[in-house]
């Protein structure tokens, strides 16, 4: 790019953001690769934010993340599912220690509900 090639901003970014892209072409090249750079951590904070929601939603390991030798997952057929746990919920059926833990999980709109019983 040349110095007289300016830069358009994409297509598909808000026409809200006019204002905001304004104020900053008035700002110094230092000051524009600050905010770049401000930016790409920040859309990668994001990603990996929105990766680790993913993963817990999909997550069918224990509420506290032990993945030690002595959990068993057992197969789920059947089940009963407890009051407030609507029949969508994942199920999770563990023995640890010779105990059995259920572990539910589903989604309420934008949250990730869980409810574990020991049975």
């Amino acid at each position: 790019m040349t110095t007289r090639d300016r830069p358009q901003p994409p297509d598909d970014i808000d026409r809200e953001f006019d204002e905001l892209l304004d104020g900053l072409e008035r700002r110094d090249a230092d000051t524009l690769r600050a905010v770049g750079s401000y930016l790409e951590d920040l859309a990668a904070w994001k990603a990996a934010d929105a990766d680790n929601e993913r993963q817990s939603a999909t997550d069918t390991d224990s509420e506290d993340g032990d993945d030690t030798p002595d959990a068993t997952e057992t197969d789920v057929d059947d089940l009963e599912y407890p009051s407030g746990v609507p029949e969508r919920a994942s199920v999770t059926v563990k023995e640890i220690a010779g105990t059995t833990y259920h572990y539910y999980q589903w989604r309420d709109g934008d949250r990730i509900e869980s409810k574990t019983v020991e049975r």
